[in-house]
């Protein structure tokens, strides 16, 4: 592997020597006697420079001022004599990485300097990412360059000219409506109609109704005709979500409709005809599924024809630092906030943890910590305490962590002087509960011990 490149810039040759030898173990190391030679060899690419402060002709923080402009994001380890610290405090000011005082401590020159490298190569490569979003590592706005998921966008491509109907697998918040969209608007159904259901947010009173439409009078509150997804995605595409979760009167009526096309509303007589793509999803082993007696065998097959399997982040943690750059950018617009960097602990702290929510849950971090972030920098404290804590039990670093409140708190909702409406209670546990599983909702449910239909149905009547 290549050695990282440092120039020591001193024009003491003395010093220069004794830095040399301190570091060309390591790394690479270039000495410049003046500020001069030094900037006309900034094409070089170096990356980290320790800058003397005194010297003849342009002192340091004069070159200083060059770099930033020159090469604004090259870190720069300033060495000042004890008597010179105001020129250092200066020297910050104007974007020094650090500042060493001579004597010089070996141990201390070497541990800022290798700071300083890390978070040089960390910045080239988001620049990189960021040119390289869009191109070779996103497809439709579906980003990674990991090898799973350039296998996923094979496999998009692979049925974009193609009716098959496609079965996406995955955890939550990988993206699987993500996927369905894209293979839709970029498929040659691009013209038609896209629609998708959840069948886990669905009374199963209603699931009939909701796909295959009603008559008016067909049942106590049917007041009108009601014209169904099937119906709608005429053409286009339906996108069925939690297919898992679809109750076994409606997956014998779906099948019926996959074999020949045609449906009735609920209280007609009157069959009706739709061209529909249907592209659906789970986070269940649906196979399990078929063997528990919870899903026709014969609805399975219909759907399962063409198969694409997302991976979990925690298994694709090359494509975080992408993800996390193209998140940053979309919030820090939307946002309007006024920061424009992502410290490197951010990204250190990002690629350690294990992401059980997924792309989703990263996403939600991302969008939380800018709207937290105060100055021009994402900072490690801007994080969710969860995501620090875990960094600073993974490497030993003391991360600082502002005294937790609301959701980071796990406020308690029960207060001894007045009483809670049940509803708020209901709506607070159920913030925990997501808070907790960090937005699962099958595991939400579950913790809370109801349904995932009525879970569904609870976050809409509370709008969460």
């Amino acid at each position: 592997m290549k050695k990282k490149l440092i120039f020591i810039v001193d024009d003491q040759p003395s010093t220069r020597k004794l830095i040399s030898c301190w570091m060309d173990d390591d790394y690479e190391v270039r000495e410049f006697a003046d500020g001069f030679t030094f900037l006309e060899a900034l094409k070089d690419g170096p990356d980290a420079v320790c800058l003397d402060i005194m010297m003849p002709g342009m002192d340091g923080v004069e070159t200083l001022k060059q770099v930033r402009i020159k090469a604004p994001d090259l870190p720069v380890v300033m060495v000042t004599a004890a008597e010179s610290l105001d020129i250092a405090v200066e020297a910050m000011k104007q974007g020094a990485y650090d500042y060493i005082t001579k004597p010089i401590d070996r141990h201390r020159l070497f541990a800022s300097l290798e700071k300083a490298v890390e978070k040089h190569s960390m910045t080239k490569e988001i620049y990189k990412l960021r040119k390289a979003l869009g191109q070779t590592y996103s497809f439709d706005n579906i980003i990674g360059k990991s090898d799973s998921m350039q296998k996923v966008y094979r496999k998009i491509e692979n049925v974009l000219e193609t009716n098959i109907n496609v079965f996406i697998s995955g955890e939550s918040g990988t993206g699987k409506e993500m996927v369905s969209r894209a293979i839709h608007f970029k498929g040659i159904r691009r013209d038609g109609p896209f629609e998708a259901v959840n069948c886990g947010g669905i009374p199963e009173n209603l699931q009939e109704s909701e796909f295959f439409g009603h008559e008016k009078g067909a049942f106590t509150g049917a007041v009108s005709t009601r014209v169904g997804k099937i119906e709608k995605t005429k053409g286009g595409t339906l996108f069925l979500d939690e297919i898992g979760e679809m109750s076994p009167s409606l997956q014998i009526k779906l099948l019926r409709f996959l074999q020949d096309k045609t449906f009735e509303r609920v209280g007609g007589s009157s069959k009706k005809t739709a061209d529909v793509r249907i592209i659906s999803a789970t986070n269940k082993d649906l196979e399990e599924e078929v063997k528990a007696g919870n899903f026709r065998e014969d609805l399975y097959y219909r759907l399962f024809v063409y198969h694409i399997s997302l991976p979990p982040l925690r298994e694709r943690k090359e494509d975080i630092m992408a993800l996390a750059d193209h998140f940053f950018e979309k919030y820090r617009e939307e946002t309007g906030k006024d920061v424009s960097m992502i410290d490197p602990s951010v990204m250190e702290a990002l690629l350690d943890y294990d992401w059980p929510g997924n792309v989703r849950e990263l996403e939600n971090v991302i969008y939380r910590s800018v709207v937290a972030a105060e100055g021009d920098t994402l900072m490690l404290m801007n994080l969710p305490a969860a995501i620090r804590r875990n960094y600073g039990e993974r490497t030993g670093r003391q991360c600082s962590m502002p005294a937790l409140t609301g959701d980071d708190a796990g406020e308690d909702v029960i207060s001894r002087q007045k009483i809670i409406p049940m509803r708020e209670l209901e709506r607070k546990a159920i913030q925990h509960a997501l808070h907790i599983t960090h937005g699962n909702l099958t595991l939400a449910a579950k913790k809370l011990g109801i349904g995932r239909a009525t879970f569904y149905r609870k976050l809409e009547k509370y709008k969460m």
